[in-house]
């Protein structure tokens, strides 16, 4: 990937900017500038997200449109590698991934890309993982 870096973001980053919360403006300093992309694992989340609180037609439709400034990420056989490489090397450190956050993860390394997330404990046994979340500075009126 060439010229403006690219960033996976998680699906809990998306969710803030997208509902405009108290961590959005932290969040999309971060990213400004960045080109953004987003696992198909975190589509998935925020699908289930949606349907399981029963969204309108209309928001779902802005949230798809909001999307859509990221460039999917689908798995392949490398990811598949990357990701049961990442699960089995979590797990022997203790510090076990969920199965959704392995896919993620996944991403990122592939791509050798930061991952934006907010919840960088879930991710900190990941090797070779580059991890932005918003500064604590940031985060003190949460």
């Amino acid at each position: 990937m060439t010229g403006t870096t690219i960033v996976v973001v998680d699906t809990d980053v998306i969710s803030f900017i997208f509902k405009n919360h108290s961590l959005a403006p932290a969040y999309q300093t971060l990213l400004v500038g960045k080109r953004l992309a987003v696992s198909v694992i975190s589509l998935a989340e925020i699908e289930y997200g949606m349907e399981v609180k029963n969204w309108g037609s209309t928001r779902r439709d802005l949230m798809r449109r909001f999307l859509a400034r990221f460039a999917s990420l689908l798995p392949d056989p490398e990811t598949a590698v990357l990701w049961a490489r990442i699960k089995s090397n979590c797990e022997k450190k203790g510090r076990p991934i969920t199965f959704a956050d392995a896919w993620i993860a996944a991403a990122a390394v592939q791509l050798n890309a930061p991952l934006a997330t907010h919840n960088s404990n879930d991710y900190a046994a990941v090797d070779g993982l580059t991890i932005l979340t918003a500064p604590p500075e940031k985060l003190a009126n949460h």
